[in-house]
């Protein structure tokens, strides 16, 4: 089911934030979510994102973009499953080159493997 949620797995939490399939307003609430979640708990976290089959338009764009200027100064260890080809690319140089946080990875179960073995730190 898309939305946001908490989920565990090997004894962690991960915040999971699932926009599969869902049109532009639905990530916007969705993401709504998530930012009432960070700015309420303000702690570090491990975030899963699953983006399969959702499409970033520029209204969720400027969105995020707020999102992660809102939340910076918390830390977090994230993972995001549902992106491909050229796109996948694009992410891998933006983490590199901006310090982004969401590395890829072509499945939830090796996102969560990632997610639970790093160090917040």
């Amino acid at each position: 089911m898309a939305g946001f949620s908490k989920i565990y797995y090997k004894g962690k939490e991960i915040i999971y934030v699932d926009y599969q399939e869902q049109s532009e307003d639905e990530m916007i609430t969705t993401a709504t979510h998530l930012r009432d979640w960070l700015l309420s708990e303000r702690k570090p976290h491990l975030r899963l994102v699953n983006i399969t089959g959702a499409f970033a338009k520029p209204k969720f764009n400027q969105f995020i973009r707020r999102l992660g200027e809102e939340t910076k100064d918390i830390p977090m260890k994230g993972a995001i499953v549902g992106v491909t080809g050229g796109k996948k690319a694009l992410l891998i140089i933006y983490n590199k080159i901006l310090g982004g946080s969401l590395k890829p990875f072509d499945s939830e179960e090796a996102a969560k493997e990632y997610l639970v073995t790093q160090s917040l730190n």
